[in-house]
């Protein structure tokens, strides 16, 4: 199977450095740009599965590139994350409507990063999803929504069987509440939110799972990891 293709459009080096190192260990074949002249030029010899793009370029501001791919008939669908330093809500929102599909500050976990584009490539058919899952004792299966633990069923709430389909799928990484809001409940990235959700729902998912639940530990600051071997 061919590997995912990215193109990174980011001036910074390190930070440029750092994505491709991350998305290259994970089988992603990574293309990098340092502004939105050459960004445009390796767009127009083909397109990649996927965008990550700077909001903050040497000669623009990323979102101007955003909207001219949404304009167009061969790049409206491309899936494209925004990446900046800006960290206010305005900021997030006038990203996600300029044509974004997710947004992530600067710093960013380079965990939360991989997760949000597996996110995007999936969402858009563009990678595959395994028919079931498993860690330790847990075993899900994807079409017919079930949960076992030892074997044995265990009745889950929709969406609490789509939390714990997040957390173990992308297993010892770290997701942040936002992402969790966004892709388990469809709440909008980068908005304030308060509520308390995802706790509640993890909640009763340790309830159901009893010890085995322990796998998925709370880190402080940025949200859960479901660690497993």
């Amino acid at each position: 199977m061919a590997k995912p293709q990215v193109l990174v459009i980011e001036d910074q080096k390190a930070t440029a450095e750092l994505i491709v190192d991350v998305l290259q260990e994970s089988g992603y074949e990574v293309k990098v740009a340092d502004n939105l002249e050459k960004g445009r030029a390796s767009l127009g010899r083909g397109l990649p599965d996927i965008l990550i793009l700077d909001r903050n370029l040497p000669d623009g501001d990323g979102l101007t590139l955003c909207q001219e791919l949404r304009q167009a008939e061969r790049s409206k669908t491309l899936p494209l994350l925004i990446l900046t330093a800006k960290k206010s809500v305005d900021d997030r929102v006038s990203g996600l409507k300029g044509g974004a599909d997710d947004y992530l500050a600067k710093p960013f976990n380079t965990e939360e990063l991989l997760a949000r584009v597996e996110a995007l490539l999936r969402r858009a058919g563009r990678a595959d999803e395994p028919a079931s899952d498993s860690a330790g004792e847990i075993r899900l299966e994807r079409e017919s929504r079930k949960a076992f633990l030892k074997n044995k069923e265990v009745p889950l709430s929709g969406k609490e069987f789509d939390l714990l389909w997040e957390l173990i799928s992308r297993k010892n990484r770290v997701l942040t509440r936002d992402y969790l809001l966004q892709h388990v409940w469809g709440y909008e990235g980068g908005l304030d939110l308060t509520t308390k959700v995802v706790d509640v729902t993890l909640s009763h998912l340790r309830e159901k799972l009893g010890g085995a639940a322990d796998m998925i530990v709370a880190v402080r600051g940025f949200g859960y990891r479901l660690d497993a071997k």
